[in-house]
């Protein structure tokens, strides 16, 4: 069986792709809407947590960040986000297991980041423990006024009926619960060329949050996407998109240190 390290590194070329799907597209203008609102990020420093091709890192750069550091357990993830990145020699890049300690790494000082971002981050645990460790390395290299935004799936609806068919570009399937009873493991596969997929981690939200807190991070807020997503075209066919927005399998979420 293939561990997620070994699984992300297969998919790593064409992980991107996943980006022109509808069910991830909308998340890229929602990043944009949120990130703005959240602080003044010129020349600020960055941590991207799970890092994969370099997405968040290139999105925090848009705003003006210039101490880009990111985080990887997938030596190819980081190799595609080298090969695409423009300029990419702006980034300090590390392969490394985000759940576990990180001083080691060049760039790493605790407390030093402005901003701390996990896309998905916190849905690789496949336990309340891994989770623990995610959101310690989060708090522990925060500023003490720094923030976290991250992207996590529905934990309120496992499996929304938005992706139980292909119909915006990703299915969820196989949804089974972990023998813990902390959550659920699911199959997440893209209508993509060549195809995209993977597996994934949801953890119940009373273990996201408690996790969360004993770390000393307290969630600010969780945002999903609404309309706003939408471009002008879009709108007018709203009805083929509402699906998506009512039973949405993904959202932002932001947390602060308590």
């Amino acid at each position: 069986m293939a561990t997620d390290k070994q699984m992300y590194d297969d998919v790593a070329g064409d992980y991107d792709i996943i980006w022109a799907t509808p069910a991830v597209k909308i998340l890229w203008t929602l990043l944009d809407e949120e990130l703005p609102k959240l602080g003044n990020w010129k020349g600020a420093r960055v941590l991207d947590l799970a890092c994969g091709t370099g997405i968040g890192l290139r999105e925090a750069r848009k705003f003006g960040a210039t101490g880009l550091v990111g985080v990887d357990i997938s030596k190819e993830m980081v190799e595609v986000c080298k090969a695409t990145t423009k300029d990419v020699d702006q980034f300090t890049l590390h392969v490394a297991d985000c759940s576990q300690p990180l001083d080691h790494l060049e760039g790493m000082e605790a407390g030093s980041f402005d901003l701390v971002i996990g896309m998905w981050l916190l849905n690789y645990a496949e336990s309340a423990q891994q989770l623990q460790g995610f959101w310690d390395n989060i708090a522990k290299y925060l500023k003490p006024t720094g923030t976290f935004l991250g992207i996590i799936q529905n934990q309120e609806k496992f499996q929304p009926e938005s992706m139980k068919t292909l119909k915006y570009g990703a299915m969820e399937s196989n949804v089974t619960s972990l023998p813990s009873g902390d959550g659920v493991k699911m199959h997440v596969e893209f209508e993509t060329t060549p195809k995209v997929e993977f597996d994934t981690y949801v953890l119940k939200k009373e273990i996201f949050e408690g996790t969360g807190a004993k770390a000393g991070m307290k969630i600010v807020k969780y945002v999903r996407p609404d309309k706003s997503v939408l471009s002008e075209e879009e709108q007018k066919n709203y009805g083929w998109w509402e699906e998506l927005l009512v039973e949405y399998p993904n959202q932002l979420v932001i947390a602060k240190k308590a």
